[in-house]
């Protein structure tokens, strides 16, 4: 089974990147987590992803067995990007295949008919929202997938002679 995870995330005090929001999307699944702050901070936001520092209900010491638990059940991950492929791996101390390597356009560039329920998502089109995200992703890579499953192979035409060609040809 295969599930595709984002996540979205807003700047610490440091610069380091700090996961608010994290989406899982998997046959007939899709699971969203918030996370509270890991510590107290002037209260900022995202334009980008309308997240904002005071969000989030589960303790931010509980984001790496949250989201273990919550793949634990599928055999194969995938996140888009170099950069969250990189971090979703070393959280979860196994690979996570990255999209982008596949031929998945970006996500904020498929058409969507999912929206959010999240009120800083609600009013914004162009939003940065990890749940539409993985959703999005999920769909393209059944989509990729199948397509894969029901295709053989490439036409090429050196593998077939005159006489083949011609023998196909009603006579």
């Amino acid at each position: 089974m295969e599930c595709v995870i984002d996540f979205e995330s807003l700047k610490g005090a440091y610069g380091e990147d700090i996961v608010k929001e994290i989406s899982l999307a998997g046959e007939d699944v899709i699971q969203t987590f918030h996370f509270k702050s890991p510590y107290q901070m002037a209260p900022h936001g995202s334009k980008v992803n309308g997240l904002s520092w005071d969000d989030g209900h589960l303790e931010y010491d509980r984001l790496y067995t949250t989201l273990k638990e919550a793949v634990s059940g599928y055999a194969h991950l995938y996140a888009y990007g170099d950069e969250k492929t990189k971090i979703l791996t070393e959280m979860l101390g196994r690979a996570v295949q990255n999209l982008e390597s596949l031929g998945c356009p970006s996500p904020y560039g498929l058409k969507s008919d999912f929206s959010c329920s999240l009120p800083c998502h609600k009013n914004y089109l162009n939003i940065h929202c990890a749940t539409r995200s993985a959703y999005n992703l999920y769909r393209w890579l059944m989509y990729h997938l199948l397509s894969r499953r029901y295709i053989n192979c490439p036409p090429d035409s050196t593998r077939h002679t005159a006489e083949f060609n011609s023998g196909i040809t009603h006579q």
